[in-house]
């Protein structure tokens, strides 16, 4: 009997999910299928219902559910329950297990790029639930985690108390309202090689957004404070942010690195087999392209 997967987003057929699963599936010849579950939130709770009836086996979950999904999970790993945040599902035999990949998928990506964590300053972008599993990644990475930037103040200030006290570090929280106004920010706390991750869905919740839109979202003023940036979506491949740093001289993180290992993390999950790399990378590569 084929086994289904599928990714749980609104929206979410932007995602390269079903296809780089399909191909990973088919090279380990699996008989498994993954697909698109583009469920509205007022669905949510008949989805999982349909879910644990057997119809699904196993989930990646995307925005806005990786933390509304912990209501529906009956065990939920250790790093789970302290990022606060289900980005992977497994449904066996009715009892669903929730996971975290995306904490190693950042890590591994940056990783790649920088080498060791330990010491280095970051700055975080957002204050969503890809936000708790990217700054949980580098606090167990020894990283210093400096600030939490975000238009709604109170959802960062909420994230730097919670994980300062989580891991005994202290993190601020900034406004991300106007980035051009928080220099003094930076004159403050940021020294020389420090990273900047952008956490946010905002270039997949508006993918045409305008220039100066993205300008005022994050200016090149701001970032050219910064020696890496990092995106963790990869469509848009180069977005705008990525592409002011690029010109800016900037290392910089595409986020088709981390979502190629947090992929590997949830296969394993999935079907208790390792994932074949090399097979996922091409994928994601011959797709990105078009």
């Amino acid at each position: 009997m084929t086994q289904q997967y599928g990714i749980l987003a609104f929206p979410a057929k932007h995602s390269l999910s079903p296809v780089v699963f399909d191909a990973a599936f088919k090279a380990i010849d699996t008989d498994s299928q993954f697909g698109f579950f583009e469920i509205p939130e007022n669905e949510l709770g008949d989805f999982m219902d349909r879910m644990k009836a057997g119809k699904v086996s196993g989930l990646s979950v995307s925005l806005p559910y990786k933390e509304m999904i912990l209501n529906y999970m009956d065990q939920v790993s250790e790093d789970a329950k302290k990022i606060g945040a289900v980005n992977t599902v497994v449904n066996r035999d009715g009892v669903f297990y929730g996971y975290n990949t995306d904490f190693v998928g950042s890590s591994q990506a940056l990783k790649e790029a920088v080498g060791d964590l330990k010491n280095k300053q970051v700055v975080i972008l957002g204050a969503g639930g890809a936000a708790r599993a990217v700054i949980y990644g580098l606090l167990k990475e020894g990283a210093n985690v400096l600030g939490i930037l975000n238009r709604t103040l109170d959802h960062a200030e909420k994230l730097a108390k919670e994980f300062s006290e989580m891991f005994g570090v202290e993190i601020k929280a900034f406004s991300s309202e106007n980035l051009a106004n928080t220099l003094s920010f930076q004159k403050e706390l940021i020294q020389a090689e420090t990273i900047l991750i952008q956490t946010t869905s905002l270039w997949t919740l508006q993918p045409d957004i305008t220039a100066a839109e993205s300008e005022k979202f994050c200016p090149a003023e701001y970032v050219k404070y910064f020696s890496t940036v990092m995106e963790i979506v990869y469509k848009p491949l180069f977005t705008p942010l990525l592409k002011t740093a690029r010109a800016l001289g900037k290392k910089i993180i595409t986020g088709d690195k981390m979502f190629l290992y947090q992929a590997s993390e949830q296969f394993k999950l999935f079907t208790g087999k390792e994932a074949p790399m090399e097979v996922m990378r091409k994928t994601l590569n011959e797709n990105l392209s078009q």
